[in-house]
């Protein structure tokens, strides 16, 4: 009765049917245990965020995405090497545009 299987179903259907549902059992307990150990894993990050911030000499920012739990496809690990050249191109030519203009009292549109 332990596993979800009814009276009838233990006493008179096939007695493999009780192994298979003592395995949905374990693997639902399994996958249980791991949603609890996430969202322990969640709330940690956010209650460090919080006394971080609250004694701490900077501020801590609570994860902005969810935390990835399953291994990157190549196509996604490309995908972030992309945005992180991305990102690093509009960083670097707003330095270069902030130095120009630091030197010459003009920036590349002509503006001072």
């Amino acid at each position: 009765m332990t596993y979800g299987m009814t009276y009838e179903q233990f006493w008179y259907e096939d007695p493999w049917m009780t192994r298979a549902y003592a395995q949905s059992f374990l693997l639902k307990r399994k996958l249980e245990n791991e949603n609890m150990w996430i969202q322990g894993a969640y709330f940690a990050n956010a209650l460090s965020a919080v006394l971080a911030s609250s004694f701490g000499k900077k501020r801590v920012d609570y994860i902005n995405k969810p935390l990835d739990l399953f291994p990157k496809t190549e196509a996604e690990i490309e995908a972030d090497k992309r945005e992180q050249r991305i990102k690093l191109i509009k960083q670097l030519n707003l330095l270069k545009s902030s130095m120009q203009k630091k030197n010459t009292g003009v920036d590349q549109n002509g503006n001072t």
